[in-house]
């Protein structure tokens, strides 16, 4: 690569007050976003089993002696008695004081949660129990914790489990982000009369710098956000530990540690750049507009959010891998029924695309020199 080359593209780059937006906007929103967890009570786990305590009492009143006749309403009954003597126990203070009892009773009860799908939980119409892969999100979450000694931590306002909020969010937005930073007008023309005229230029500069030039303006804002988020929550509502789990899925969902989620969302995130950069590329040659290219990029994004019965026939779209959040919790995988849909699919395909958008953008380009 042209060093010439790339240090003005980067000057350029890094004097857009719209890039400097964006990366100030993307480290104040993973660091201070806390505030709004905190007052809206966001991941209050408390709260959350209390309130479906309350869900069970009332659904397990409405069964009577005729309902239960019915083989399925009976086992509806059962289960929801079941649980609550499990909530009961949960709730008993002394639970609190033995972290490890109290997360053998949450896997417990979790299980017996799963176990009333066995009949759509029959006869429950107001139940408010989670839908079922939630709960085995939750069941690898709480064997992690037993497993590993590590305390729960019932909301999302310490400093592990509000940078695991804050990831699932970001990790839905990352590509739009991304997006709005490569399609904009420093984008240069091949015949623009600026400082680059007097430069060799060559189709592999252009690329290769815009990718780098991207890099820097997502992964660096994403760490500094990261570590932000991690010290900003720990200073305010104490820090906890780094090993604290994360729900992840290879070909069936398990829980990683903190760090090592952190780890891969940074080299995730290295192939959305390099995807949406050569999009943008292709984009821009052919529509001359940076405004008609992000929004044919979002177009891209929606596709994701189309009905699952629809989701199967978009396999090796780049669209179905764009939300991060989605591809490492699993529920692409869970929405598609198809078990190999995983991360590692996910950069295989991206991958696969930029190298075929790299392709259209050279001929592209080639195709313009010779009109």
């Amino acid at each position: 690569m042209n060093p010439n080359y790339f240090k003005a593209n980067f000057k350029i780059a890094i004097k857009s007050k719209k890039n400097f937006l964006l990366v100030c906007l993307l480290i104040i929103f993973m660091t201070f976003f806390l505030f709004v967890v905190e007052s809206q009570e966001i991941g209050d786990g408390v709260r959350q089993w209390r309130d479906y305590a309350e869900s069970v009492q009332v659904n397990t009143d409405y069964f009577d002696g005729s309902s239960l006749r019915n083989k399925r309403y009976k086992q509806t009954y059962d289960n929801l008695n079941k649980q609550s003597a499990y909530i009961a126990d949960l709730q008993n203070g002394e639970a609190f004081n033995d972290p490890q009892s109290y997360l053998k009773g949450s896997e417990n009860l979790i299980k017996t949660m799963i176990a009333g799908y066995r009949n759509n939980y029959k006869g429950a119409k107001t139940l408010n129990v989670p839908a079922k892969y939630e709960l085995y999100q939750r069941l690898v979450s709480y064997k992690y914790l037993y497993k590993h000694h590590i305390p729960i931590v019932m909301n999302s306002e310490s400093s592990s489990t509000y940078l695991i909020y804050i990831l699932s969010l970001v990790g839905c937005f990352i590509f739009l982000y991304v997006l709005f930073v490569s399609s904009d007008v420093w984008m240069l023309k091949l015949n623009h009369p600026t400082v680059l005229k007097n430069i060799p230029y060559r189709i592999e500069d252009e690329v290769k710098g815009k990718i780098n030039i991207n890099l820097a303006l997502t992964v660096i804002p994403l760490l500094i956000g990261m570590i932000g988020a991690y010290l900003f929550a720990g200073i305010r509502n104490g820090f906890s530990d780094l090993r604290y789990p994360d729900v992840f899925y290879f070909t069936k969902i398990t829980a990683i540690s903190l760090w090592l989620y952190c780890l891969l969302f940074l080299l995730y995130s290295i192939v959305i750049v390099i995807f949406a950069t050569s999009l943008t590329l292709v984009l821009n040659q052919i529509t001359k507009n940076v405004y008609l290219s992000i929004l044919i990029g979002m177009f891209v994004y929606t596709i994701s959010f189309l009905p699952e019965k629809m989701s199967k026939y978009f396999l090796w779209l780049p669209s179905t891998y764009l939300n991060i959040t989605k591809v490492f919790n699993g529920t692409v995988a869970n929405i598609t029924k198809f078990s190999f849909v995983n991360c590692y699919m996910g950069v295989f395909v991206l991958m696969v695309w930029s190298l075929i958008l790299m392709i259209s953008f050279r001929c592209l380009v080639d195709k313009g020199r010779d009109a």
